[in-house]
């Protein structure tokens, strides 16, 4: 995709917050690689559509014209870049995990173009590309029958204390290789998995505003309800009685 491409112009690295609900996207004259931060958008071309939310890479072909209409507020971190020759790549989106490496990059594109320094920028802009295609050259690339049972089990048992032993015994392998294979697999580790689909389950429950946080603790999984109210803050931000 992105391997004999040759960056002409980095012309932004950019926040948006679109404060509009629907537009159209004609003759653009960019690619725009970057990050879904928040909320989520419909993106439909002539040949495809999509949903961009939050935790979504994505990469817009300059060729592509598409419309978009804003399902939920939206927050998107992108770099807008010109290329000598066309990029053959359809559009796309992949939700991913672990979005820290993403997300670091940006940071330093966005300070390196403030700063004027254009040798940096065009690096890191290199350097996003290429994280992008190796995440969509794994997520495109079939996946191991095993670790996809494994990720089926947890999805359903992930509140059992031994969901993650039953899951590597299932799966006939040691802990270490289970451990190698969903990561390489799912781009994030089988602990952080179970702990982010717990997490997200806390939240729709602390939505509800109708139980207590400790019994929310134990509906996810945590025995302590302390280590819960940690583990929430350092993921969402927030302890769980300030969340909203």
């Amino acid at each position: 995709m992105f391997e004999n491409m040759r960056v002409k112009d980095v012309r932004s690295v950019i926040r948006y917050r679109p404060n509009i609900k629907k537009w159209s996207a004609r003759n653009r004259k960019d690619h725009i690689v970057g990050i879904q931060l928040q909320g989520s958008a419909y993106h439909r071309f002539s040949y495809q559509e999509f949903v961009l939310s939050g935790n979504c890479i994505f990469f817009l072909n300059q060729r592509d014209d598409y419309d978009v209409e804003v399902i939920d507020a939206t927050e998107a971190f992108s770099v807008h870049f010109t290329t000598y020759d066309k990029i053959d790549t359809d559009s796309f989106c992949i939700p991913i995990t672990n979005t820290s490496e993403i997300e670091a990059i940006l940071h330093k594109a966005e300070n390196a173009k403030g700063a004027g320094d254009e040798l940096k920028l065009l690096s890191l802009v290199y350097q996003l590309c290429a994280e992008l295609e190796r995440i969509r050259q794994k997520t495109y690339s079939p996946k191991d029958t095993r670790m996809l049972a494994a990720k089926g089990y947890m999805d359903i048992h992930f509140k059992d204390s031994n969901c993650l032993s039953k899951a590597i015994k299932q799966s006939g392998l040691s802990y270490r290789r289970f451990n190698d294979l969903f990561k390489h697999q799912f781009d994030t580790t089988p602990n952080r998995y179970l702990t982010d689909l717990k997490i997200e389950h806390a939240q729709l429950l602390l939505d509800a505003k109708s139980l207590t946080v400790t019994e929310i603790a134990e509906m996810c999984g945590f025995s302590d309800v302390y280590y819960f109210s940690k583990v929430f803050k350092q993921i969402c931000g927030v302890p769980p009685s300030k969340w909203k």
